[in-house]
């Protein structure tokens, strides 16, 4: 297990298919969002079907090169990944920025659900897509992929301002997956793919 920023908040790691239960060590409360830590979990245990849900990620590795780079080798094994663990949850839209690296982080995954992903520009508001993806899905479950920059900024919104994380450049392995109690929200944060040290 590893402690990152925030201090309280204690992550792990989601590398084999055999995770089939949910530990729960201890639950954080904070002014309006709680913060579940896990030992070991399958995301569809952590979805509850009555509320809506959005998993937030940063696009997966990219090239260095170009004005809109494309996946890396490891961004392709970490969007395979992602649709890996997501193969058994229910998703009922996908939304991603209108560039190569995060159209390619949910091309698979869009496929795998039969779905086609929604674009949204990269500068709206947080408060304005937040608005947006719980609008068009309530009581469901909805993926959205974004940036080192733009997801920070999203959990604030989905969170009620009460959580902050930042992502760093370097940085490629965070889930998020915000359960939307209308009275207190829940954020889970995960690692996936290859962790970052």
């Amino acid at each position: 297990m590893h402690i990152i920023i925030p201090a309280l908040l204690i992550v792990f790691s989601i590398f084999t298919a055999s995770c089939t239960e949910t530990v729960t060590n201890t639950v954080i409360e904070r002014d309006t969002v709680t913060i579940t830590i896990h030992d070991t979990v399958s995301i569809p245990n952590i979805i509850d079907d009555t509320l809506t849900t959005v998993i937030l990620l940063r696009h997966a590795e990219k090239d260095s090169q170009g004005a809109d780079p494309i996946l890396n080798a490891d961004g392709q094994l970490r969007a395979q990944e992602l649709t890996r663990i997501l193969s058994n949850v229910t998703v009922s839209n996908i939304y991603t920025t209108p560039f190569n690296r995060t159209r390619q982080t949910i091309t698979q995954l869009a496929e795998s659900k039969g779905l086609t992903a929604i674009e949204y520009d990269a500068n709206i508001s947080a408060a304005q897509l937040a608005n947006k993806v719980k609008a068009e899905n309530k009581g469901k479950t909805a993926v959205v992929v974004g940036h080192s920059n733009t997801i920070p900024e999203l959990l604030k919104s989905f969170s009620n301002n009460s959580f902050v994380v930042q992502i760093a450049e370097s940085q490629y392995d965070n889930l998020f997956i915000a359960s939307l109690h209308a009275d207190k929200p829940k954020i889970v944060h995960l690692k996936y793919g290859k962790v970052t040290p």
